[in-house]
């Protein structure tokens, strides 16, 4: 009896264990499933390509097969903005989701000799995704500080191959915080090719997890480059077009490693410019790198994601580079903290093709030296200070709209629906608006100011 009372009980353990382990298996597969269900999010960021840059916005000199057909796939941006009119504080606002001044980062660009750099504090979107179970990857230039605390490997990045310096100072090249070659050592012309071929590799050796790649080509920075396969043209504008069309078939080569890899239908894959263009014109928009003119912050984006965007998309509202933290995270189901201010919005509904309204009631556009110039709300825009005419560098800017402004005193006011060339000043007929824009501007830049948190520097 006792014998055989055992035995019950021993049948019963074993069966209530069998049970458990099903549930823990079950549960492990439920969970794994999950993990794998979050889009893998691939993030390419141009530098200073222009807003018509591409066939599918213009372009009839230069071939970009690649990224015309991801906007037939996906959808297409017209009335996208880069927070800033250069390098660094785009890049910052991309990774923390706010107005470059909001994280200290307003002012011109990065030093080569920098001791300074984003604050660790923040809490990136690399951080963020990293907390969801993603691996995460930075490919290319970083230019937000080149000290250990601050560069990729401290901001959330499992993975860092590239430039972190800015391109004029010829940076060196590092993996990780490895130094692969010093700048004198580099061949830039491979530079595009280099990028590539990393980021396909890091495609292949994570596709078994969700992963976020931010790709942040060199190109189309001056001094312009081009490998020896994409060199066809002469001149500067010639080199400039072989550039694009070199960094179009990057593009082209990324979507081809993620549809070999049997993950291209659940990867989010972004396309944009940190800022507009230098050395040439971005027709009909007026002004280029460096300036609070249109063609300075207004720049291409494509999305591809064949889960939720529906094919030959098209956005008329506006969306900017800060929108993207706060679209990312809410797609990889992440929670941002709240102790932490964001500037930008959730603009999934504009990217999965809704009918909705921009979540803008103004965008304020920042010049070089940190000072607020121009403020956007509807299609009205104000310049507040005189913009720069042209990027300040040695290559010549001769085409139309670059070099013309009004005569009139500011503030100049342009009805962008009807003049996205800045070319009919109609502030005196128009002081209303005008008053209001100001007034908005002002209560805008004093909040920024008052709430302001500091970058990082070195003590």
């Amino acid at each position: 009896m006792y014998k055989n009372n055992t035995n019950s009980k021993l049948c019963y353990f074993v069966i209530r264990i069998k049970i458990f382990s099903l549930y823990l298996l079950m549960f492990t597969f439920s969970a794994s499933a999950s993990v794998k269900e979050k889009p893998n999010i691939v993030f390419i960021l141009a530098d200073d390509l222009g807003y018509t840059d591409l066939g599918c916005y213009g372009s009839s000199e230069i071939h970009t097969p690649n990224l015309d057909k991801m906007a037939t796939e996906g959808i297409r941006f017209t009335q996208f903005y880069a927070p800033a009119g250069v390098c660094t504080p785009t890049r910052a606002s991309f990774l923390t989701g706010c107005y470059p001044k909001r994280v200290g980062l307003h002012v011109g660009v990065l030093r080569p000799d920098t001791q300074s750099g984003l604050n660790p504090n923040e809490i990136t979107i690399a951080e963020i995704l990293k907390e969801e179970g993603y691996v995460t990857g930075c490919i290319g230039k970083w230019h937000l500080g080149l000290l250990p605390e601050v560069k990729p490997n401290a901001q959330g990045f499992d993975y860092y191959y590239g430039l972190p310096g800015p391109n004029h100072a010829r940076s060196d090249l590092y993996r990780n915080e490895t130094l692969l070659k010093k700048n004198s050592e580099l061949n830039y012309d491979e530079l595009t090719l280099k990028y590539t071929d990393e980021a396909v590799s890091f495609i292949r050796k994570n596709k078994e997890k969700p992963f976020f790649l931010y790709l942040a080509h060199s190109a189309i920075h001056i001094p312009l480059y081009a490998s020896k396969k994409f060199r066809r043209h002469e001149g500067f504008k010639g080199l400039y077009r072989d550039m694009v069309e070199e960094l179009d078939w990057s593009c082209g080569e990324v979507l081809r490693e993620l549809k070999e890899a049997g993950v291209l239908q659940n990867t989010i894959v972004v396309f944009t410019s940190d800022n507009g263009p230098a050395g040439v014109a971005a027709p009909p928009l007026h002004g280029g790198k460096g300036s609070t003119w249109e063609a300075g912050f207004r720049v291409p984006l494509i999305v591809r994601w064949p889960v939720q965007i529906p094919t030959g998309s098209e956005c008329y509202e506006m969306a900017t580079m800060m929108d993207f933290y706060p679209t990312l995270a809410k797609l990889a189901g992440a929670n941002i903290p709240n102790d932490h201010k964001l500037d930008g919005y959730n603009i999934t509904p504009l990217i999965t093709g809704k009918n909705v309204k921009s979540p803008y009631s103004i965008f304020c556009y920042y010049g070089r030296d940190g000072k607020l110039a121009a403020i956007r709300q509807g299609q009205w825009k104000l310049h507040l200070l005189e913009p720069s005419e042209r990027w300040a560098g040695k290559q010549p800017i001769k085409e139309a709209l670059l070099d013309t402004k009004p005569t009139t005193p500011l503030p100049w006011l342009y009805n962008l629906s009807s003049d996205i060339g800045e070319t009919n000043n109609i502030a005196n007929s128009n002081s209303e608006i005008v008053n209001k824009l100001k007034k908005l501007a002002f209560e805008m830049d004093s909040e920024l100011t008052d709430e302001l948190r500091p970058f990082y520097i070195k003590k």
